[in-house]
């Protein structure tokens, strides 16, 4: 758990402190006071990045030239201190762990688990099949290293292929037609057990969630390797890309069996992904902190205290009041 967080020009806090319980911690305000930057400083000790895709140097409060995050967490029982900054002047950043530089990202995840979920959300379900892969993508990673190795590779087979395609040099795709292959079929058995372990138990929270509707994730290869890729080979040649393979594999959000983009309402997609996210968080990441930036603005009072009821893990929930008849847990008013 995060006991607490201290923030120097870091956004809008040019020097801040913050403690925090080890269950439900609600920060309120007004507009523009910060609350969401809260989330941010307590996601980058996680993630060494902001969830919002934001630049180092857009971190860094306009009347300084650094900003630093420095945070105590007790895991198994031991206090470590994490310290991340950013010097704008030098254009470096550091992430330590005890006094020590972290050599990799995934030191820092180990750490400090974190599931975040935002009002982008609402984009898995109403956005193309890439926004649903990329958060296929994210919690698979999470479960397994190997997957994010995968899709590294993967990648970069795509990029030099597609260069090939767009230069017309059919002799030298094949080549990569086989690597591709491999992979794809790889990342797609990663994306098919993941989905069915989850769907027992995503069928069930999100009926608890949307008042007994059933909510479920459908997945569409879009290579099953029972045709090799060169068959494909003067369709992509026309194109100039690939048009076959996991990068366009097609997922979807149902509710009753409805596409859930057209079907849902604002809240029920809200609620939908958060029951996606408590799913995961129950079957393989229960010791993760949970961040919820303003989950409520779309949900009514059975919806707010479906969300509260349902964390188990340390949380941190923006909202701009208190919802309900009561506190419950830590209030941080700004």
């Amino acid at each position: 758990m995060i006991k607490k967080i201290s923030l120097v020009g870091f956004r809008n806090f040019k020097n801040f402190d913050f403690e925090f319980s080890n269950g439900v911690n609600l920060i309120t305000g007004p507009n523009g006071s910060g609350k969401t930057n809260i989330l941010e400083a307590i996601a980058y000790i996680s993630q060494g990045k902001s969830f919002r895709r934001a630049s180092d140097k857009d971190l860094t409060n306009f009347d300084s030239n650094f900003f630093r995050i420095s945070a105590t967490i007790v895991k198994d029982g031991t206090s470590h201190e994490i310290i991340a900054g950013f010097d704008a002047n030098l254009g470096s950043k550091y992430i330590l762990i005890d006094d020590k530089q972290i050599d990799k990202i995934g030191n820092l995840f180990s750490l400090v688990p974190s599931l975040i979920s935002t009002d982008r959300d609402q984009d898995i379900v109403d956005g193309p099949p890439s926004e649903r892969r990329s958060i296929l993508n994210r919690l698979i990673s999470i479960i397994h290293r190997e997957y994010l190795d995968l899709l590294i590779d993967y990648r970069k087979i795509l990029e030099n292929k597609n260069i090939l395609l767009k230069e017309q040099k059919i002799s030298e795709i094949k080549p990569w037609n086989e690597k591709q292959e491999q992979l794809a079929l790889r990342i797609t058995e990663y994306r098919l057990n993941f989905i069915e372990k989850i769907k027992k138990l995503f069928i069930e929270k999100s009926a608890y969630f949307l008042k007994g509707k059933k909510a479920e994730l459908i997945f569409e290869p879009s290579y099953d390797g029972n045709i090799p890729l060169d068959s494909f080979i003067s369709q992509e040649l026309r194109l100039g890309f690939s048009i076959v393979g996991p990068h366009r594999d097609n997922i979807e959000f149902t509710i009753d069996g409805k596409p859930a983009r057209i079907f849902a309402s604002e809240g029920e997609k809200r609620l939908m992904i958060l029951a996606f996210y408590f799913t995961f968080l129950e079957l393989f990441k229960p010791d993760s902190i949970v961040l919820l930036d303003e989950p409520f603005s779309v949900l009514d009072e059975r919806g707010c205290e479906v969300v509260l009821s349902s964390l188990k893990n340390q949380s941190f929930i923006t909202t701009p009041q208190i919802v309900g008849n009561r506190p419950k847990g830590n209030v941080i008013s700004l």
